[in-house]
């Protein structure tokens, strides 16, 4: 039987803490009152965080993990303590506040670093999916319910913009492997995993790849875009190339070149993504993750 444990809320009131239950569905559960309890709607209250409105409902029903800015951002905004989202401790959000008085966004009631990730975000959205060339200022201003000169004061060119963008999935990818080599099992299996983070499943995966190959075609054609993308890029490779080398101090692969099978598997994700995004009819989902697989052998068996 579950022990039950009743430590002092710090509001005159016990909080129960169930010894035993899942650390991260019951942070999932707090953050979930502190969004409830805010005068705004749980949309609204993801415009002023800066998170997309999805990937925020499924953190808070736990099937996706907060990300500390994240529960930094939604403490600040439900004022509340960071130490009582982690932990049940101290004062709970105040309930029964009045509804909005409408749903639309309010350029006062962000504060600078909320709104420059709400910017982020709608950029790198909008970039993704209509291209590069396609995106007016005023796209991003009217997605963001501001004014244009507010865009301009965050990113004062185009090019300002492709940058952010690229380092706003650059950064979601990181998240996303840290989140899946938490619980794996030794280098082989994280090199199964972070196989899996690149496929195309999903529009923001789909999304990320949009940004990234577009951030290759600028790169070529200005060099002011260059070095950012190759420290991204560089970034990348590190992480594949250390799983690599892992493997090999456990055993696996020491007869291989770890920077050539290196290079192999990030040229042929890139290559496989391009065709998937491109619809090439040959290439699916499924059958990428088979060569991606494949792009280890014979050094280095993942099936």
């Amino acid at each position: 039987m579950t022990g039950v444990r009743r430590e002092g809320s710090g509001a005159g009131r016990p909080a129960v803490r169930e010894e035993g239950s899942d650390p991260r569905r019951a942070v999932a559960e707090r953050a979930r009152r502190v969004v409830r309890s805010a005068p705004v709607t749980q949309r609204e209250f993801a415009a002023r965080i800066g998170m997309d409105p999805t990937a925020l409902s499924k953190s808070l029903n736990g099937s996706r993990r907060l990300a500390d800015r994240e529960l930094a951002a939604i403490a600040r905004l439900g004022e509340v303590s960071l130490h009582y989202l982690r932990t049940g401790e101290g004062a709970p959000p105040a309930t029964g506040n009045p509804p909005p008085p409408d749903g639309r966004r309010r350029a006062d009631a962000l504060d600078a670093e909320a709104r420059r990730a709400q910017i982020l975000r709608e950029t790198a959205r909008l970039i993704a999916r209509r291209g590069f060339h396609r995106v007016r200022v005023a796209d991003i201003a009217r997605a963001c319910g501001t004014s244009t000169g507010t865009i301009h004061y965050h990113f004062p060119t185009k090019g300002d913009a492709l940058r952010a963008a690229l380092l706003h999935y650059a950064e979601r990818l990181h998240q996303r492997l840290e989140d899946e080599f938490r619980d794996a099992r030794g280098p082989a299996e994280k090199l199964r995993r972070l196989i899996d983070v690149q496929l195309i499943a999903d529009e923001e995966d789909r999304d990320e790849w949009s940004v990234w190959v577009q951030s290759w075609n600028e790169a070529i054609l200005d060099p002011a875009l260059r070095d950012g993308q190759r420290d991204i890029y560089a970034r990348w490779r590190r992480t594949v190339l250390d799983l690599v080398r892992a493997c090999q101090d456990e055993g696996l692969g020491t007869d291989a070149d770890a920077e050539a099978l290196t290079s192999r598997f990030t040229a042929l994700a890139d290559g496989l993504a391009i065709q998937v995004l491109a619809g090439n009819g040959e290439m699916s989902v499924p059958r990428m993750r088979e060569q991606l697989l494949d792009a280890f052998e014979p050094h280095i068996t993942l099936r």
